[in-house]
């Protein structure tokens, strides 16, 4: 299996570099060095790391619908002094009253 350059392990992730050397760095992705070098290293990434970090990082958010019944709130009656109001009605209202004057 071909090893993926950073480029190629970010499309996959759909990461940015920064950020795929960010967790390179902290440890959470498994790499390979390919260089020479031991201070500027030349990172790799296997396709199967790059689907178990996926894995590993996958979230599943039960839906509380779907649990079973949710507990009744007690309702509270409401008091309001607001009324419904006919707009059309007034401005109709308004514009008649401004013919009689």
């Amino acid at each position: 299996m071909p090893l993926l350059t950073p480029e190629e392990a970010c499309a996959e992730l759909g990461i940015g570099e920064d950020t795929l050397r960010a967790m390179r760095k902290a440890g959470e992705i498994p790499y390979i060095n390919v260089g020479q070098g031991k201070k500027r290293e030349t990172p790799r990434y296997e396709l199967d790391d790059l689907n178990a970090w996926k894995a590993k990082r996958k979230k599943v958010v039960k839906c509380p619908s779907l649990e079973g019944p949710t507990p009744r709130m007690a309702s509270t009656p409401t008091t309001s002094n607001y009324r419904v109001v006919d707009f059309q009605a007034r401005r109709a209202a308004r514009q008649s009253e401004k013919r009689n004057k």
